[in-house]
C-alpha cells in the first residue's frame, strides 16, 4: 500500500471509531451560535453537525498550507498572514466569538491569504483536512484542563496526535507552545510515542523563543506570560516517512511485556508526568536512581498522586497527606500500611518502558 492510500486508510478508520459529537466545544458555544448568527458576529465559515468542505476554505491556487489550532483572538493568524503572503494560513477556533474576532482582524489587516473556521480542531482534522496537505501545524497554549475530571477535554492524545501526523506532508512540522510544566510533559509523551512524528531539536534551536509571525508567537497568551516571566515551554515535531518509525534497541516487537510510555525528557525534575498504558492510569516520577513509575491512585482513597507535591524522594498524597516512597512505594507516614503500587521501568535511548506484568 503506498503512503497516500496508507494515510487515507488510517483517516478513515479514525473517523469510523469516533463517537458521534456536536461539532462545537462542550462548553456551552454550540448553543451561542443561534444568537451570536442574529447579530451577524459570526466567520464565514461555521461548521454546524456536519464539516465545512476543505475546498470552500482553501482555494485551488494555495501553495504551502498551515493551520493554526485554537487562534483565539488571531493575534499570531494575522501577522503570519501578514509575514507570509505566500503560505494561506486556516485558524481553527471552537469559540465563534472569537473566531469572528480573528476573521475581523485579518480583514483589518487586508490579508487575503487566510481563513478562520469556527469548529472543534478533533473533528476537523478528522474529517476536513485531506490527507498530506499541511506544511505547518502551530498549536500554541492550548488549554490545559487541569482537574482532574476535565482530563477528557484536553486536545492532546493518541487519537489526535495520528491525526496531525497524517494531516502533515512528509517532513511537515508541528509547533506547539505551553507555559504549563506538567501539560508540556504529557503532550512530550504523547508526541513521542507517535509513531510518523520525530521531535526536531534542530528546528527548536532555530526558532528560538519565538520568531514572530512564523514560529511560537505572537500571541495574546505568550505576551501575557512573557511580562508574568512564566515558564516558556516549546517543542517541534517533524512529520517522517511510514518506513522510518522510531527505532530502539529494544522494541515492543522483540518484547511485548514492554510498553513504551514517554520521552525521558518530557517527565519534570520536581513533579508527577501522568501517563496510561494499556488502560492503566500511571504517573512517572524522576529520582537519584532513574524513573519511578507509581499507579496514579493513592491506595487510601485513590486520589491522583500525578497531583501530589514531590519532596525528599516521597510522593505526597494530596487529599490526606500519606507519604509514599518513589522507588519502593512504600508509605512512610503510616509503616506497614499500604503501599502505592509500583511497576518496572526500563530506558532505552530516551525511551521509557513500562512493564506491567
Amino acid at each position: 500500500m503506498s503512503e497516500s492510500s496508507w494515510d487515507a486508510a488510517l483517516t478513515e478508520l479514525i473517523r469510523a471509531t469516533m463517537p458521534a459529537h456536536e461539532r462545537m466545544h462542550p462548553s456551552g458555544r454550540l448553543r451561542f451560535r443561534a444568537s451570536a448568527r442574529a447579530r451577524g458576529s459570526l466567520p464565514r465559515h461555521v461548521a454546524d453537525r456536519s464539516a465545512v468542505p476543505w475546498d470552500s476554505i482553501v482555494p485551488a491556487h494555495a501553495g504551502q498550507i498551515e493551520i493554526e489550532v485554537g487562534c483565539g483572538k488571531g493575534t499570531f493568524l494575522a501577522e503570519a498572514a501578514r509575514q507570509q503572503p505566500e503560505v494561506f494560513f486556516v485558524g481553527i477556533e471552537a469559540s465563534p466569538s472569537y473566531a469572528a474576532q480573528s476573521e475581523h482582524r485579518l480583514t483589518d489587516r487586508g490579508c487575503t491569504n487566510a481563513a478562520v473556521v469556527a469548529d472543534d480542531g478533533r473533528l476537523f482534522f478528522a474529517d476536513t483536512v485531506p490527507p498530506g496537505s499541511v506544511a505547518k501545524v502551530h498549536i500554541y497554549h492550548p488549554d490545559p484542563w487541569p482537574k482532574r475530571r476535565h482530563r477528557k477535554r484536553r486536545l492532546f492524545d493518541r487519537q489526535f496526535a495520528r491525526l496531525v501526523a497524517t494531516a502533515l506532508a512528509p517532513g511537515g512540522k508541528l509547533l506547539v507552545a505551553t507555559d504549563n510544566t506538567r501539560y508540556f510533559g504529557e503532550i512530550l509523551a504523547t508526541l513521542g510515542s507517535a509513531e510518523r512524528l520525530r521531535r526536531s531539536r534542530e528546528t527548536e534551536l532555530h526558532y528560538g523563543d519565538e520568531v514572530a509571525g512564523v514560529a511560537f508567537g505572537p500571541t495574546n497568551f505568550s505576551q501575557k506570560y512573557r511580562a508574568e516571566e512564566r515558564p516558556r515551554h516549546r517543542a517541534v515535531y517533524a512529520r517522517t516517512e511510514r518506513a522510518s518509525i522510531r527505532e530502539t534497541s529494544m522494541t515492543q516487537a522483540e518484547n511485548s511485556a514492554w510498553t513504551r510510555v514517554a520521552a525521558l525528557d518530557g517527565v519534570p525534575t520536581d513533579e508527577g508526568l501522568p501517563v496510561e498504558c494499556e488502560g492503566k492510569e500511571l504517573v512517572l516520577f524522576r529520582t537519584d536512581d532513574g524513573i519511578a513509575c507509581l499507579e496514579d491512585s493513592c491506595p487510601h482513597r485513590g486520589a491522583a498522586l500525578s497531583e501530589g507535591k514531590v519532596r525528599d524522594g516521597e510522593i505526597i498524597c494530596p487529599w490526606h497527606g500519606w507519604r509514599f516512597v518513589l522507588d519502593s512505594g512504600e508509605c512512610s507516614t503510616l509503616p506497614g500500611s499500604m503501599p502505592a503500587k509500583t511497576f518496572t521501568v526500563r530506558v532505552e535511548s530516551n525511551e521509557i518502558f513500562v512493564k506491567l506484568g
